[in-house]
């Protein structure tokens, strides 16, 4: 993990995510993103499951809004986030976790769920994987993919 001491939350608004310092933090951060989780299922990941090049343009939108914004943010840190929709993407990950536990993902975790939804994209069929695969939860796995990716994090603790 990057630097345990600075944690930042990440939310998701129809607009932009916005990462902003967790509670009881010492610094102050608050980034918007320019890209919604919301506006981007409805604008790019319109069918469930999203197609796959509907997938491919979502990254190319994503990698647009985060790569600019890591010049504003500490030099490391972590990520946190308290979203539901993730947590229930994750469900596999908590395995046997109390519902409201923190879990953390890694990239390797994150990377596996994103390759589960490109099955789907590509023709698995739900009774062969139960991921949510609706655009709003299309979209967070891929906004928090490409965080991860381009700032270069361990993982994601989901919260609460």
């Amino acid at each position: 993990m990057n630097d345990p001491d600075i944690w930042l939350m990440l939310r998701f608004q129809e607009l932009f995510a916005h990462i902003q310092s967790a509670p009881g933090a010492d610094l102050t951060v608050n980034v918007d993103l320019p890209i919604g989780a919301d506006t981007l299922a409805r604008e790019v990941l319109r069918h469930a499951p999203p197609r796959p090049l509907e997938i491919e343009r979502a990254i190319e939108q994503v990698e647009e809004a985060v790569m600019p914004a890591r010049a504003r943010l500490p030099a490391t840190f972590q990520l946190q986030t308290d979203d539901a929709r993730l947590r229930a993407l994750a469900a596999d990950a908590r395995a046997g976790a109390a519902a409201d536990a923190p879990v953390w993902l890694d990239t390797d975790a994150v990377e596996r769920l994103f390759n589960r939804l490109v099955a789907r994209a590509e023709g698995r069929p739900a009774s062969q994987d139960a991921l949510p695969v609706d655009g709003p939860s299309a979209a967070r796995l891929v906004i928090v993919r490409e965080l991860l990716h381009h700032w270069r994090l361990d993982g994601l603790r989901l919260v609460g």
